[in-house]
């Protein structure tokens, strides 16, 4: 992630524009058609994961059984974070700042917990430690026995995380391109620390869940099901703190809709900046009297019906599901941004432009996170391919890989459905206005240099001359670059 971040972020130090990392960046250094399909995945996946975020809100409040009620609560959960993006910019980001840090709060909070419940104990229960890493173990067993399961549950494991990370490095640099200033430090500067904060943090929690719950608690994944309660409130209930475990799973909840709230927020801003720069239909660049782009929000929110899926499957299941098609669209994105680099950097270098802002560790950092990028999702797809284990011994993980096998292919379906169509119609088009009718003189003074003699043959030779790719905006593709 650091690798795939410095990269992105030297892009945008050269370039720094409002909607560059997510838009623009990729339509001025790569193709038309790249640029088109890995907008479009970053606006449609930025707004799939709001229903995702209502359902690990419900799936944190125990609603895990589909059921009429569930769709109440969704719908209200919607509606919440709905209202947060109809208020006006100032007031939004007052709120940003708000729900912030109450995340920082309710991650430390749990880490404190999770360290004196290790140390010291709650007076009645025994003093934990590093119990759970011996009994049961440190690894669980996946898909087969002995240390060939142990190494597939750690890759799975591994292709879990990337949830918390999917468009870290877009959205990082994407803030930092916002307020980037004279009196700010660089784009790349902020991206780093920014970057290296997030994960610091991510790696802190992740090992003080270890302290609070073992891997075989049925709760963990509701009984196979998919995602469970969360281990810090497994682990809250377990030394039976039943007053902590209700304000546990109310931050929680809490924290879901202020992600949601925010990640509605960069998807709406995302189609309003396809729009703007004339890669989307202007209807979406409309604003109501309090500068707010309504439509491009409503468009948005119309995913979040993604979530009234739980009402009639099981919201683990649902959760799982969306995850995987999340994690591996975030991979591809990862992977059209490194493109993005290496065309950035063969650029410069044809042009002679001096790279003010570098990192020492590119260009072979962003060779590192292409190869991971593309393992990522190929892993995704082999483990999905894996035989399962029979039906009568384990039912629910052979009912879990079908389901979940639909999301992580049709997220690379739709991406390349995406390109081929915007190749598709931008060569249509571009064979259409290339017609025209050549006068018998012109054909008879080609024939001579090799061009087609056959009348028949005359529009194909029209069409079939390379032109100059039309399908970016001319206001990005002729932008000049910063320093």
């Amino acid at each position: 992630m650091y690798c795939l971040t410095t990269a992105v972020a030297e892009v945008a130090a050269h370039h720094p524009r409002p909607h560059g990392t997510l838009v623009t960046h990729g339509y001025q250094y790569s193709s038309g058609h790249l640029g088109f399909s890995l907008a479009y995945l970053r606006w449609y996946t930025l707004a799939i994961m709001v229903p995702f975020e209502v359902t690990t809100a419900m799936v944190s409040l125990g609603q895990w059984d589909p059921a009429p009620s569930v769709a109440i609560r969704i719908t209200a959960v919607t509606i919440a974070i709905f209202l947060f993006n109809m208020l006006p910019e100032r007031e939004f980001m007052r709120t940003e700042v708000i729900f912030t840090g109450l995340k920082l709060f309710t991650t430390v909070g749990f880490m404190i917990a999770s360290l004196y419940l290790a140390i010291r104990g709650f007076p009645g229960t025994s003093i934990r430690g590093f119990r759970y890493w011996h009994d049961p173990g440190a690894f669980d067993e996946y898909l087969v026995s002995g240390p060939g399961g142990r190494a597939l549950g750690f890759l799975q494991c591994l292709l879990y995380t990337v949830i918390a990370f999917s468009f870290v490095p877009e959205l990082v640099v994407q803030r930092a391109e916002h307020r980037v200033s004279e009196s700010h430090p660089s784009i790349l500067r902020s991206a780093r620390v920014s970057s290296l904060q997030v994960f610091m943090l991510y790696i802190l929690s992740a090992f003080m869940m270890t302290f609070m719950s073992p891997f075989d608690e049925s709760l963990l994944t509701n009984d196979g099901l998919g995602a469970g309660a969360s281990p810090y409130v497994v682990g809250i209930d377990r030394a039976g703190i039943r007053a902590l475990s209700i304000l546990a799973r109310a931050l929680i909840c809490i924290s879901c809709v202020a992600s949601g709230r925010s990640f509605l927020h960069q998807s709406s801003r995302t189609l309003y900046a396809l729009a703007e720069t004339g890669h989307a239909p202007s209807l979406f660049t409309a604003r109501n009297r309090l500068s707010v782009p309504y439509v491009a929000v409503i468009a948005s929110t119309l995913f979040a019906i993604l979530g009234y899926l739980s009402v009639s499957v099981s919201s683990s299941s649902v959760h799982n599901s969306l995850m995987y098609f999340i994690t591996t669209s975030g991979s591809i994105s990862w992977l059209g941004a490194c493109l993005v680099y290496l065309r950035f950097r063969r650029q410069t270098a044809e042009e002679g432009i001096l790279q003010v802002y570098q990192s020492s560790i590119q260009p072979f950092g962003v060779y590192v996170s292409m190869v991971g990028c593309a393992v990522l999702p190929l892993a995704n797809c082999l483990l999905m391919a894996f035989p399962s284990p029979p039906a009568d011994e384990a039912p629910a993980l052979s009912g879990l890989k079908v389901r979940n096998a639909v999301p992580v292919y049709s997220s690379i379906g739709i991406f390349w459905m995406l390109y081929l169509s915007h190749r598709f119609r931008t060569s249509l088009t571009q064979g259409f206005t290339s017609f025209r009718v050549v006068p018998d003189e012109q054909v008879q003074n080609k024939a001579d240099a090799g061009s087609p003699r056959a009348s028949g043959q005359r529009v194909w030779w029209e069409m079939a001359r390379p032109r100059k790719d039309s399908s970016s905006h001319p206001a990005e593709v002729g932008s000049s670059m910063g320093p």
